[in-house]
C-alpha cells in the first residue's frame, strides 16, 4: 500500500466528514432519528479506567477520545445544518 501525503491525508478524511455530514442531515431529519443520535452520543462517553488523573494516557484511549471528538464534531455540524435549515 503507498503511503499517503498529509494533504492527501487530511483532504480524503475532509471528503469524509462531509459526506457524512449529508447522510446524517438527512436521516436525521426522519423520523425514529432519536434512536441514531443517542447512539451516536454513547460514543462520547469514553471511561478511560485511569486511577491516576495525572497519568499519561495510554495510546489505544487516546484514538478513542480522538474518535469520540470526531463524532463530537459531525454532530455539531450536523445540528448547525438541521438549524440552517429551520432558519
Amino acid at each position: 500500500m503507498s503511503r499517503l501525503e498529509p494533504f492527501e491525508l487530511e483532504g480524503r478524511l475532509n471528503g469524509l466528514r462531509d459526506t457524512l455530514e449529508i447522510v446524517l442531515v438527512h436521516l436525521m431529519r426522519q423520523a425514529g432519528a432519536e434512536d441514531l443520535r443517542r447512539d451516536l452520543e454513547a460514543r462520547l462517553n469514553l471511561a478511560d479506567q485511569q486511577e491516576d488523573p495525572g497519568a499519561v494516557p495510554q495510546d489505544a484511549f487516546a484514538v478513542e477520545a480522538a474518535a469520540a471528538r470526531e463524532i463530537k464534531l459531525v454532530l455539531e455540524r450536523v445540528d448547525a445544518a438541521l438549524d440552517a435549515r429551520k432558519a
